[in-house]
């Protein structure tokens, strides 16, 4: 029996039904973290303030009404095309729907006319671009990564929290060297790990791993808090929006009064997303922090109960070395118009050029070049000539 279904498509987080996640916990559902209410509130509050996206939210139902498919759909206008994607600017690890138990069996060709359904309800778009979708949702399959066309470049990489405590610590990479090391933190000053509570416990370790990253963000050359102001209001508004709805876990390592690492991350379930690690520079990395509060914090979350640590997106090696478990995900592309395939085409010359090695080479300068304007700027403004002069420059960097 071909199963029917029923499609609704909402441009307001005011209209969802009552059947998609709020905070951490839904009856029934399966879902990410990326994809509930609050934090699509907070993304509105900071990545889609812009106004620059149409939103477009799916819920897709069986018949009879039982939620079947939610997912938070988006077209962004871009070079002249208008591309329908997640809603995520790289805010999301998962890009995915959320799930309800059902008897359907999916097969590709199935969810290929479940994705041709949900089209026909979007306005009109040039180019479709899905990325960083899983196969499952905590078991059950995801019709959605069932149309993708290639693999992801880039895994996801957890911790199973399911295994005895043992196993976790003995697979924990140089064991014996982070215990010496915060033996010789315990010298320098007590140790605390600690979960900030409370706002003020809050608002100091947010604001330290604001400035923790930024400086790691700089030694790194890439793009920081500095010059991506939605990133940075992300997790300064977002602080408030997710400790009001249970889901922050903000845990903290401090040696007396400095905090010298921290972890900022999100709930959902028994999974604890570790969104954002920072630490102290300086003669504090010897003392690997970061390592140390992971370490405790793998302890914490082992000991209430949590199935997942999660660190997410990247291939970084610290996190294949520091995860047994990684997640590949699949991607999909596909021009729908003319205009389309001339987006498609001139990415995938811009992506060519930009695994060149001297686009390598020189990309990181173009971070320097930009901060060091910044600086100027600031030391040189109330003098409006040289302003005038720096501002077009800043520009074009």
């Amino acid at each position: 029996m071909v199963p029917a279904f029923k499609i609704s498509v909402f441009d307001k987080l005011d209209d969802l039904s009552l059947d998609w996640p709020r905070d951490a916990t839904a009856e029934g559902a399966h879902f990410h973290v990326f994809q509930t209410v609050t934090f699509l509130k907070a993304w509105l509050a900071s990545f889609g303030r812009s106004g620059q996206r149409s939103l477009h939210f799916v819920e897709v139902r069986e018949e009879g009404g039982r939620p079947l498919l939610f997912v938070p759909l988006c077209i962004a206008r871009r070079k002249g095309a208008r591309v329908l994607e997640f809603i995520d600017a790289d805010a999301a690890d998962y890009n995915a729907p959320i799930l309800f138990g059902t008897s359907i069996s999916w097969t590709r060709e199935l969810a290929e006319r479940l994705w041709r359904e949900i089209a026909r309800q979007l306005p009109p778009f040039d180019v479709l671009m899905f990325s960083k979708m899983p196969a499952d949702i905590d078991g059950l399959a995801n019709p959605l990564s069932l149309i993708g066309d290639q693999p992801n470049e880039i895994s996801c990489h957890a911790n199973d929290l399911r295994r005895p405590w043992a196993e976790i610590e003995a697979a924990f990479p140089q064991r014996k060297t982070l215990a010496r090391k915060m033996r010789n933190l315990e010298k320098i000053a007590p140790l605390e790990f600690r979960i900030a509570t409370d706002s003020e416990e809050r608002r100091e370790a947010t604001a330290a791993f604001l400035r923790q990253k930024q400086w790691r963000f700089e030694q790194t050359r890439v793009p920081g808090f500095d010059v991506d102001v939605d990133k940075h209001d992300f997790f300064r508004k977002g602080t408030d929006i997710f400790a009001r709805e249970q889901m922050l876990k903000l845990f903290s390592l401090r040696s007396g009064d400095t905090i010298i690492a921290t972890i900022w991350g999100l709930t959902a379930g028994r999974r604890y997303y570790a969104i954002m690690l920072s630490f102290e520079a300086g003669e504090w990395a010897k003392f690997s922090p970061g390592s140390a509060l992971y370490y405790r914090t793998l302890e914490w979350l082992h000991a209430n109960g949590y199935e997942w640590l999660d660190l997410g997106i990247g291939d970084e090696t610290w996190k294949i070395e520091s995860c047994e478990t990684t997640f590949p995900l699949t991607a999909k592309q596909a021009a729908i118009t003319f205009q389309g395939q001339i987006y498609l085409m001139r990415q995938g010359l811009v992506a060519a050029l930009r695994s060149t090695a001297l686009w390598q080479s020189l990309r990181p300068l173009k971070w320097v070049i930009r901060r060091r304007l910044r600086q100027a700027m600031m030391t040189i403004s109330g003098y409006g000539a040289v302003s005038e002069l720096l501002l077009p420059m800043m520009a074009i960097a």
